[in-house]
């Protein structure tokens, strides 16, 4: 080949490449297309693996009860699902003052616009040394619209949520409230907020229906007395949910910052009192069932009863023996005491004690109280207890106490939550069928009778 033609090929080669081979063409395809799925593929993987590294740790997060960034706080309802406390979106509006050009301008301007300042409180609030001042927390669209339209460098808007509770007043001891931040200050809001906080909705066993009617009948008797105070509470005694519980006077947590000392009270399950002669049914039912009393037996009622330092009197003396159910009915101090002599220290002891009467209840609020029980336990202990003094007891100790003497014989750690229908509450055995039986029925007699 000559030169000429040598140089004139290689031009031609540069300028017209040859056609490839068509079968090296495939396999490169082929390649290319490998790669490229196994590509997608990994990257589909990663995602993938991602989303379920997150939806893991969330749910972790609120079955641990971890707050996770950005979540809702929980719900809490009553046992038919009726809303108890609640989330309404709320416009936060604050403000950087080390942004504001003119605090003196910005704050004349906003001033109108702002319920909850003056333009001097204003001033003060945008002078401050610090990088962050709450303005106003319930902002309405029509505010937030008009101080956006101002512009002001610094001032800035964020989404929150207002903790609502939309029966007002009802439940107010047992739900609490939390403060501005949402953080749980007391009721379930407090002891279930890290719950709450992590998004978990909580079921009550209460009644909001229930609930209503009982602080009606409450609120009704302490105006007919002229009370200062009052306390219900109503317990299923198969289950130990407490459907009702009723302290007054009461509050509104809507409105956290006029809650006064008196209202915040919980009279239910922190209130310590005697609990007079509520206590007689107690002593009848464990008279019976330690074996030293029947329903035939009477005692000696005429006079009073001299025990060491104290004298026992009656109301209204009785110039005849009295039977146990007629000690009941008619509310003898005296034979009850006389009873309770029977049964002794250690056997009444050791029966408060399985009826939750020396400790602290493990309800799921922290407002709850360990009963005032006597250090030293004498016959004038054993006579005055038999009849509700010298031991201070809550009204939610009373109502756990008399669910077991007159219901089916069980004692049940009383709960605020919904239990699960295959859930089995730890029960105690304490009373016999016969003696609860027993027990009803002079508990019959007592509301019946003219004198009862």
């Amino acid at each position: 080949m000559s030169l000429a033609s040598g140089i004139t090929s290689f031009l031609r080669s540069l300028v017209l490449p040859a056609r490839p081979d068509p079968a090296r063409s495939r396999r490169i395809a082929e390649v290319r297309l490998v790669v490229s799925a196994v590509v997608v593929l990994t990257v589909f993987t990663a995602i993938a693996t991602r989303v379920l590294l997150l939806s893991t740790q969330e749910a972790n997060a609120r079955t641990a009860g971890i707050a996770l960034p950005g979540a809702e706080r929980g719900q809490i309802l009553d046992r038919n699902g009726r809303l108890l406390a609640t989330n309404l979106p709320i416009t936060v509006l604050h403000a950087d003052p080390s942004e504001i050009m003119d605090p003196q301008a910005a704050a004349r301007i906003l001033a109108p616009l702002l319920a909850r300042h003056d333009e001097t409180s204003l001033l003060r609030l945008l002078t401050k040394n610090t990088r962050y001042v709450e303005l106003d927390r319930k902002l309405t669209p029509a505010r937030h619209k008009d101080i956006l339209r101002l512009g002001i460098p610094g001032v800035y808007f964020r989404n929150s949520q207002l903790r609502s509770y939309p029966s007002g007043k009802l439940a107010a001891h047992i739900l609490g409230q939390v403060d501005k931040d949402n953080k749980g200050l007391a009721g379930l809001e407090k002891s279930l907020d890290a719950r709450l906080a992590a998004g978990e909705n909580i079921q009550l066993a209460l009644d909001a229906g229930v609930q209503a009617i009982v602080a009606r009948e409450i609120a009704s008797q302490m105006e007919i007395f002229e009370a200062i105070g009052g306390a219900g509470v109503m317990l299923d005694i198969a289950t130990g949910e407490v459907i009702a519980m009723v302290s007054l006077p009461d509050y509104n947590p809507n409105h956290f910052a006029k809650i006064a000392d008196d209202a915040r009270f919980n009279r239910a399950t922190l209130g310590l009192y005697e609990m007079g002669s509520t206590f007689k049914v107690l002593n009848t039912a464990i008279a019976l069932q330690a074996g030293t009393t029947t329903l035939e037996t009477r005692y000696e009622v005429s006079k009073p009863l001299r025990v060491a330092r104290h004298t026992i009197r009656d109301f209204h003396m009785h110039d005849w023996k009295l039977s146990v159910p007629e000690i009941l009915v008619l509310s003898s101090n005296i034979g009850s005491a006389r009873m309770a002599a029977e049964i002794g220290a250690e056997t009444q002891k050791a029966f408060l004690r399985r009826m939750g009467l020396f400790d602290k209840p493990q309800l799921e609020i922290p407002e709850v109280a360990r009963p005032l029980v006597p250090r030293s336990w004498r016959k004038s202990e054993i006579a005055t207890i038999s009849y509700g003094h010298g031991i201070a007891v809550s009204p939610l100790h009373l109502a756990s106490a008399m669910s077991a003497a007159s219901g089916n014989g069980m004692w049940i750690e009383p709960t605020l939550l919904r239990r699960h229908p295959a859930e089995h509450p730890v029960e105690t055995k304490i009373f016999s069928e016969e003696t609860t039986r027993a027990v009803r029925s002079m508990m019959r007699l007592v509301v019946k009778h003219p004198d009862g």
